[in-house]
């Protein structure tokens, strides 16, 4: 039992170590990703390092090439305005959709993921606020039952999410987004269907600027053209 820990472990440190590099832009869009190279400056085998990895090529932040090794994945300006584009139609539809049948369990319970997030931010807990939005999205997106459009709402999130968490944690903006958070999820209790859509478009504007102004800044200190 106790080597499966410490394997997990390894996994973990290997994970929150890439991730930190990657969304703090230190490995630039493009980097290959060496195993071997990894598990040298980690000072661990290239297992943990590959399962690391792999959870992060789910999340988006990494990609595979022709060849099957690991770089680190594009993130632009203009990959970032296009993913906000999209996630302000459909999280629109999305609230809406489950507004429209919202049971008072249901709203006990997305008021529930919102309390999580205020919890969270008043705490400076970017993991607890991180699991408490994605448990929102996720009830949300189960009451739409839409599963298409779903699945393309969680594949899009997912490959921004990161990066404008660190963004928001950083400049200390967490509570405010839980604030921006109970104003949507007042809307969908009041089925206030034309005050879901400024309240989606309000938050996922929030995050383009964060995120815009993070590229921008790596691109001024990395020297990028």
């Amino acid at each position: 039992m106790m080597a499966v820990s410490e394997a997990g472990s390894r996994v973990d440190d290997a994970y929150e170590w890439l991730l930190a590099e990657i969304t703090g832009f230190r490995l630039r869009s493009g980097s290959p990703l060496s195993e071997n190279r990894l598990a040298s400056q980690l000072g661990i085998s290239r297992t943990p390092v590959r399962e690391a990895l792999q959870r992060l090529e789910k999340e988006g932040l990494v990609k595979r090439t022709d060849n099957a090794r690991f770089t680190v994945s594009q993130l632009t300006a203009t990959e970032v305005n296009d993913a906000c584009d999209l996630l302000e139609v459909l999280d629109t539809y999305i609230c809406r959709k489950a507004a429209s049948t919202l049971t008072d369990d249901e709203a006990k319970k997305l008021k529930g993921y919102v309390d999580d997030m205020y919890k969270a931010a008043a705490n400076d807990d970017r993991q607890g606020w991180a699991l408490a939005d994605q448990l929102f999205h996720r009830y949300a997106n189960t009451l739409s039952g839409n599963v298409l459009v779903a699945e393309t709402v969680r594949e899009t999130r997912r490959r921004i999410q990161r990066f404008w968490l660190r963004a928001a944690s950083m400049q200390s903006r967490l509570l405010s987004c839980a604030e921006e958070y109970d104003e949507l999820y007042q809307a969908m209790v009041a089925r206030d269907y034309a005050g879901i859509e400024p309240a989606v478009k309000k938050h996922i504007g929030h995050m383009r600027e964060r995120m815009l102004e993070m590229i921008a800044a790596a691109a001024i200190l990395l020297g990028d053209d």
